[in-house]
């Protein structure tokens, strides 16, 4: 079957692995098995080996292919399926469970995109890492996606090189 292998992981991560492991019924040896197995062949495969099939550059100009009048229905069809997909899966989608979301799904993807807190507000970043067209859609969904849980959206800005938002936010 294969041989066995030490590691350690950090105390935040090893909680969170263990979670994992009880939620999806595996044991830690088949779900550290499966993690491997899928950075091997996936992410491994696209960062090294120039998989490009999933290439940013691919990803890029398909997305600035698309024509500025079909934006508004792409933001609006992605934004309703996500958050019904995120509020099957938690309790209460709130500002920080969304916020949360968004961020770590940005970062697992290696996609450029910051938060900043300002005196009762939020303001998001993204850069056009995918092109201008990837980030004005993910940044307007985002916004109709806080709109839908109860959130004010102050202001939307675009320049050459990035789109951003500000959400109004206070601690509850």
């Amino acid at each position: 079957m294969g041989n066995p292998l030490g590691f350690r992981l950090r105390d935040e991560d090893q909680d969170e692995f263990l979670e994992i492991v009880s939620q999806e019924g595996m044991s830690v040896s088949s779900l550290t098995a499966k993690i491997i197995h899928d950075w091997l062949r996936f992410e491994r495969s696209k960062k090294h080996r120039g998989d490009i099939t999933l290439a940013s550059r691919i990803l890029k100009n398909r997305h600035d292919a698309i024509p500025k009048k079909l934006i508004p229905k792409i933001v609006k069809e992605d934004s309703k399926y996500i958050l019904s997909e995120m509020q099957f899966q938690v309790d209460n989608l709130d500002f920080k469970e969304l916020t949360k979301r968004i961020m770590e799904w940005n970062k697992e993807n290696g996609i450029t995109f910051v938060m900043r807190t300002r005196e009762g507000s939020k303001v998001f970043m993204q850069k056009h890492d995918l092109g201008a067209v990837w980030s004005e859609i993910q940044c307007k969904m985002y916004c109709i996606m806080y709109e839908k849980i109860g959130q004010t959206v102050l202001s939307q800005k675009y320049d050459r090189s990035s789109f951003s938002f500000e959400i109004a936010y206070h601690d509850q």
